[in-house]
């Protein structure tokens, strides 16, 4: 099988993370930084697709960029932090009649959770370096992710948001039928460990190289991952809203 040409952008750790799967199963053409140059390296070489890791904010003008290029992109989650900007970025997909995925690794473990209880627990505890504001798009957009299925119909009317100590976030969304989501996040514990209503979700199998490859070889349903991206963004920006994280003091 002929091997794919590719783009990386981004060398941060997950770049590094990107081009040592992209090496394996495609034809990585180039690597280069969140600078325009990317441009050129496009111009350059005939790739079908690029792969963007690069910081959150930086997505929307580099995805915009490859789009209008006619290139296929694979965009690191989220695909933006504005759900606006996330939704004109898929119309120019479409409108450039291009493929636009959002990485969504932790849709392979979806089908762990089988129902939401009326109580709910996730637990996510690593160590995390420095001071961590992302916890929101880092963590909370994995697990929106596996329980995607079961909040589609669950409109959410109450959230509380607490930092007990140090890198422990606990967030506390209630729903329209009476469930309820308790998100505990600790960052500063060296020991991994991610739990959903006592189901284990670490797993040892490669699933970044299985995602990537189905992306690459037309094996990824691009409607249902474009629809899912939207709806994690919206979600998680209507959380941070009612628990007016913007205004928290969290630095």
């Amino acid at each position: 099988m002929t091997k794919i040409s590719v783009g990386l952008i981004g060398k941060g750790m997950w770049g590094l993370k990107l081009k040592s799967k992209l090496t394996k199963i495609s034809n990585l053409k180039f690597i280069s930084g969140k600078k325009k140059y990317y441009l050129d390296s496009i111009d350059k070489y005939k790739i079908k697709w690029v792969f963007i890791a690069t910081p959150n904010e930086t997505h929307y003008e580099i995805v915009k960029n490859c789009l209008n290029k006619k290139i296929n992109v694979f965009c690191e989650k989220p695909l933006c932090l504005s759900l606006k900007k996330a939704q004109k970025l898929i119309e120019i997909s479409k409108k450039k009649k291009v493929k636009l995925y959002v990485s969504d690794l932790y849709d392979f473990y979806s089908n762990k959770i089988k129902k939401l209880n009326l109580e709910n627990n996730v637990y996510r505890s690593k160590f995390v370096k420095g001071k961590d504001v992302e916890f929101f798009n880092r963590f909370m957009y994995h697990d929106i992710s596996i329980l995607y299925g079961l909040l589609k119909k669950n409109i959410i009317i109450g959230c509380t948001f607490k930092i007990e100590e140090k890198k422990l976030f606990k967030i506390n969304v209630k729903f329209n039928n009476k469930k309820e989501i308790n998100f505990i996040y600790n960052l500063n514990l060296n020991t991994k460990k991610h739990v959903i209503n006592n189901v284990d979700i670490i797993s040892k199998k490669d699933y970044l190289n299985k995602m990537i490859h189905n992306v690459l070889y037309d094996k990824c349903n691009i409607q249902k991952n474009n629809k899912k991206a939207l709806f994690i963004i919206k979600y998680l920006n209507e959380i941070k809203k009612k628990t007016k994280y913007a205004n928290q003091n969290i630095l």
